[in-house]
C-alpha cells in the first residue's frame, strides 16, 4: 500500500512539473520584445506623442525641470507623473484567449491611441492602447511589430489604464497661474477699476527693499508695512485656477471684454517675464443667498483671462487676498 501511495504521489509531481514546463515554454514562445510593455528607465524618456484614429494628437515634451505639451503651454506634473509611473509599472496580466483573439485585434486597428515614447530624442517603443477588458480589470494593449495583443496591468491597481492616455491638450495643460520663489519676484501691480486709490504698485529691490505707489508712481501717505509686504509677496509660491472656462461662447467674451474688469493683476519677475491676470465678474446662474435672494452675481467665482489668451475660473477664496488694496500695506500716521 505504501508502494502505491509513493507512486501516485510520484505520478501527480511529475504531472504538476510536466504542466509547468508545458505553460513555461508557451509563454517563452511569444518573442520578449513582442510583450515587455514597460519602459524602465522613466527618467530619460524626454518624449511622448499619441494620436487616435480621428488624428486627435498631443506631444508631451521634457523641458528642463518641467514637461510641454505641444511646446505651448506647461504639463500638469501629476498628470505627467501618473502616464510615467504607469508606462514603468505595467505588467502583462495575461495573453488574450483564442476565442477573443480576433475581436481584440480588429478593436485595436481600429479604436486605439498609439503611443510613440522616445528616449533621449530616439523611438524607444510604439503601444497601441485599446479599451478596458469586460471586467475593467485590464486594458487591451500590443506593440508595434507584433500581431499578439495581451492584456495589461499594474499589480495591485483595481481598474483599467486606457483613460491614461489622453490626447486632449487642455487635460494635459497645468492649472498653475502663479508658482514663484519669493526672490524671483520684481513686482506686482493690481488695478481696482472702481477704485483707483486701492490700486498700486509694488516693487522689489532686493535685500528687503520694498517700495509701493500708485500705478502712476504717485507715493501713498504713511509707514510702508514691510512684513505685510513680505506676507502678500510669499503668496505666490503656489497658486492655481479652478478649471478652464470651456463652455464660453464668442458672444459672452466679446461681452466680457466690453466690459469692466473687476481686477487685474500683473506679475514681474526679475527675469522680466510678466504674467497677467484680468478678472471679471460672473452672472448668479440661479444662485441664491442665505436668505434665499436670487444672486445677480456669482459669489464664489469669478471668469479670468490669462495672458490675454485662455479663459479660465478663479475662486474668491484663493484670489481675494491676492486683489489686495494699497492700504493692507501702509502704517498711518496716528
Amino acid at each position: 500500500m505504501k508502494k502505491n501511495g509513493l507512486l501516485i504521489g510520484l505520478i501527480v509531481v511529475l504531472g504538476i512539473v510536466a504542466i509547468f514546463l508545458v505553460s513555461k515554454r508557451s509563454n517563452s514562445s511569444i518573442k520578449k520584445e513582442l510583450r515587455d510593455f514597460a519602459v524602465e528607465d522613466t527618467a530619460s524618456v524626454d518624449r511622448i506623442f499619441m494620436v487616435k484614429k480621428d488624428n486627435e494628437q498631443v506631444t508631451l515634451n521634457r523641458v528642463g525641470d518641467h514637461w510641454m505639451v505641444n511646446d505651448r503651454f506647461v504639463v500638469r506634473a501629476d498628470a505627467i507623473d501618473n502616464l510615467l509611473k504607469t508606462l514603468n509599472r505595467i505588467r502583462i496580466k495575461s495573453p488574450v484567449s483564442s476565442s477573443a483573439l480576433d475581436n481584440t485585434v480588429k478593436m485595436l486597428a481600429t479604436r486605439n491611441t498609439k503611443v510613440e515614447v522616445y528616449e533621449k530624442n530616439k523611438l524607444l517603443k510604439t503601444i497601441y492602447v485599446g479599451g478596458p477588458t469586460q471586467d475593467q480589470m485590464g486594458t487591451f494593449m500590443m506593440l508595434e511589430g507584433s500581431s499578439v495583443p495581451f492584456i495589461v496591468h499594474i499589480p495591485g491597481f483595481i481598474g483599467y489604464l486606457s483613460t491614461r492616455f489622453f490626447v486632449d491638450e487642455k487635460g494635459w495643460r497645468s492649472t498653475t497661474l502663479f508658482k514663484y520663489n519669493f526672490n524671483d519676484i520684481k513686482g506686482i501691480t493690481v488695478t481696482d477699476p472702481d477704485d483707483s486709490r486701492s490700486s498700486f504698485h509694488l516693487l522689489s529691490s532686493g535685500n528687503n527693499q520694498y517700495s509701493i505707489t500708485s500705478p502712476d508712481g504717485t507715493p501713498f501717505p504713511g509707514t510702508l508695512d514691510t512684513i505685510g509686504v513680505r506676507f502678500y509677496i510669499s503668496q505666490f509660491e503656489k497658486v492655481n485656477f479652478e478649471f478652464f472656462a470651456e463652455n464660453l461662447t464668442q458672444t459672452t467674451i466679446d461681452s466680457l471684454l466690453a466690459a469692466k474688469p473687476y481686477r487685474s493683476l500683473i506679475l514681474e519677475d526679475h527675469t522680466g517675464k510678466t504674467r497677467k491676470v484680468v478678472a471679471y465678474k460672473r452672472p448668479g446662474f440661479g444662485k441664491v443667498d442665505s436668505e434665499g435672494n436670487t444672486l445677480i452675481w456669482d459669489d464664489t467665482r469669478l471668469w479670468a483671462l490669462i495672458d490675454d489668451k485662455s479663459w479660465v475660473v478663479i475662486q474668491y477664496f484663493v484670489f481675494n487676498t491676492l486683489f489686495a488694496k494699497s492700504i493692507n500695506f501702509m502704517i498711518l500716521p496716528k
